[in-house]
């Protein structure tokens, strides 16, 4: 299962509140401190060998097979699409969102889903959204960091580029009043600020002078257990990395920060240089778009099932690294293909409609739009199902919304018990964390599924293909046809 993250609504929410209201520099670590944005799911290690997972893996794959032989082999050829280096990360460097979303809409047509207002796309375009397309570059003395491996660049940077002393502040200073005070008569001008991100939130709460005061540093670096990338749609502090604990170099602490230990670590050559170079570009008006089409229902068309998925992920830093997003997202369009395959051929009473969002990683703002602007009405949505995060399986799945829509809840857990499709199925509450929310805002029933277990990649350079095990993906889809079909038949 993954590690516990914030939702993402309140993070974009939490970026317009500081940026606006307060300072961008309180901001910074706002961010900072909610940089595990996104998804529920624990960090628990596996207590299941490996070779017991291929076993039970082929036995799940293989016990629907003569049903629906293709299902793995398609979602892995879909994953490998979207995932490609061509893709440019699904973000929007390179038009990278663009691609995808395209890539969607030629499957859709290809499999035959009909079309509102005579196309698949529903566009739109975001205020801003900050970007780095050109070169990053972060290097000490013989040694040339690895971009997404070693430090990211956090979105919210502004271009700036220098060679830099690090000041590196660890638990004596804050955990001290009278260096804290010190610190405030320091020239930060020509040095940059390292620290641990367990401070961030002792900051926020306590010393919010503090976070003003760094942003007189040529840069600020934050040391971490994970680099964890989420976009932003605004530029509003000085150079900012994420730098991998485990792999950086350790910098010598100053005991008591004041003007003479300064002088004196630099007249000892203590205090160490970095030299970094990160150009950013604010991009205005930003196009983007969902991608949806239907099948129309056999009985009562205007009652519709909508399963929906988001395409984006977060695109690249630079010109060297880009995020693939494997289990984050296109785990989740992959089994979109695969259901509009099957109702293509199976077409039910009500209407199926299968929504790609765009704009899911800046703040669900795909799927925001897309509630403002409804292609048909809302209240004609008989259920919603989310899927996101869904390329493993080896611990079960969970259900957000599963405490509020019981009877539908009970309905799942009653066909997954019938027909043992998956280990476990857990109930959450409400949490906007994916692109289900504002439908269920605007009281639409729905839920968002995810999956839970194996990869633990998140947000990263290490969410690729190879790291999924679909072990949980055929018997998922199973489930949500019969459940679709229940659901209907419950009606």
């Amino acid at each position: 299962m993954k590690p516990v993250f914030y939702s993402k609504i309140v993070m974009m929410t939490l970026y317009y509140f500081c940026y606006i209201v307060i300072t961008s520099s309180i901001c910074m670590f706002v961010y900072l401190s909610n940089s595990t944005i996104g998804f529920a799911q624990s960090n628990s290690s596996q207590n299941i060998t490996k070779d017991t997972l291929l076993i039970s893996s082929q036995k799940n794959q293989s016990k629907n097979q003569k049903s629906y032989p293709n299902i793995i082999n398609n979602a892995k050829n879909t994953i490998n699409i979207l995932c490609s280096s061509k893709m440019q990360g699904r973000g929007y460097v390179n038009n990278g969102e663009q691609l995808a979303a395209s890539y969607v809409a030629r499957e859709f047509e290809q499999i035959g889903l009909l079309k509102y207002n005579n196309s698949y796309f529903q566009s739109f375009n975001l205020k801003s959204v900050n970007t780095f397309p050109k070169k990053v570059q972060l290097k000490s003395k013989g040694y040339n960091f690895q971009g997404g491996k070693e430090y990211l660049v956090a979105s919210f940077s502004n271009s700036g580029k220098g060679k830099v002393g690090i000041l590196y502040l660890d638990s004596a200073f804050f955990e001290s009043d009278s260096a804290q005070i010190a610190f405030k008569k320091v020239s930060l001008r020509k040095s940059a600020v390292m620290y641990s991100d367990k401070w961030t939130k002792k900051i926020q709460l306590e010393n919010p002078v503090f976070l003003e005061k760094i942003q007189e540093a040529k840069a600020v670096f934050v040391r971490t257990e994970k680099l964890i990338g989420v976009p932003s749609p605004v530029a509003y502090s000085k150079p900012y990395f994420e730098v991998l604990d485990s792999i950086f170099p350790i910098y010598e602490a100053l005991d008591l920060i004041d003007l003479e230990d300064l002088k004196t670590s630099k007249k000892n050559n203590k205090i160490k240089t970095l030299k970094f170079k990160v150009k950013s570009k604010l991009v205005n008006s930003q196009p983007s778009q969902n991608v949806i089409g239907y099948i129309k229902g056999t009985k009562n068309p205007k009652k519709v099932i909508v399963f929906s998925a988001h395409y984006d992920h977060l695109g690249k830093m630079g010109k060297d690294v880009y995020f693939a997003g494997a289990n984050d997202n296109a785990s989740g369009i992959a089994m979109l293909l695969e259901l509009a395959k099957y109702y293509s051929e199976n077409p039910p009473e009500y209407s199926i409609c299968f929504m790609a969002f765009g704009s899911e990683e800046i703040g669900i703002l795909g799927s925001m739009f897309y509630t403002q602007h409804p292609l048909f009405p809302l209240q004609d949505i008989n259920f919603l199902i989310n899927l996101d995060l869904i390329g493993t399986g080896e611990k079960g799945a969970t259900v957000v919304n599963a405490t509020i829509h019981t009877k539908e809840f009970e309905l799942l857990k009653k066909i997954n018990k019938e027909k043992s499709y998956l280990k476990t199925i857990e109930s959450r509450g409400e949490a906007a964390n994916s692109d289900h929310y504002f439908f269920h805002k605007n009281r639409v029933p729905s839920f968002y599924i995810y999956l839970n277990g194996g990869s633990q990649a998140y947000h990263d350079i290490n969410d690729i293909p190879q790291n999924l095990s679909l072990y949980a993906f055929q018997n998922l889809y199973e489930l949500l046809i019969e459940f679709s079909h229940d659901i209907i038949q419950a009606k």
